[in-house]
């Protein structure tokens, strides 16, 4: 307890304050000793800008769950057994995303609201498999990790869909919109 309060109060003499972090502030501290240690860190993404854009409708997040599914199609050698399962889940989640835009279009937001959360399930399923420990050990951080960055997003972005998910009457050309 008593190192635990040294420690806060250097932190606070030294006013190192790092960013904050879903409300968790970190902090760092770099003390000198006769020999001086420099660290120096660098951050890299190897995520590819997505051409479909950010739109909340059914045919932008098809597209980007297209892309997705062709970021996958050439990882597949690294992922080992599993880019089958990863491939079928992004497949399934295209098909439910299809549904509920056929729906949409017809007029009937309740079944395309159903179909719009088969294919975040689907999602959830995916990323779920990236981010496990058997992921984790069996295939190489710098392919698991972009794919886990456009899928996280991509799952977000259809659960924000969903929520303000409205249809119009039927013949409208619009697709759906979020209000």
């Amino acid at each position: 307890m008593k190192h635990v309060g040294m420690m806060t109060a250097m932190v606070m003499a030294l006013g190192a304050v790092g960013p904050v972090i879903a409300g968790i502030s970190t902090s760092t501290t770099t003390t000198t000793t006769p020999t001086t240690v420099t660290s120096t860190t660098t951050s890299t993404s190897s995520t590819l800008p997505s051409t479909c854009g950010s739109a909340l409708t059914f045919t932008a997040i098809a597209c980007r769950l297209d892309e997705l599914a062709a970021q996958v199609a050439a990882a597949e050698p690294n992922l080992g057994k599993l880019g089958p399962k990863l491939s079928k889940a992004l497949g399934k989640a295209e098909t439910a995303l299809n549904r509920g835009s056929e729906a949409c279009a017809a007029g009937n937001t309740k079944k395309a609201g159903k179909q719009l959360k088969k294919a975040i399930r689907r999602m959830i399923q995916f990323n779920h498999r990236l981010g496990s420990l058997k992921a984790r050990k069996a295939v190489p951080e710098e392919v698991r990790r972009p794919l886990l960055d456009t899928g996280r997003p991509l799952q977000n972005d259809m659960k924000t869909m969903k929520r303000g998910l409205t249809c119009p009457q039927p013949g409208s050309p619009s697709g759906a919109f979020v209000h």
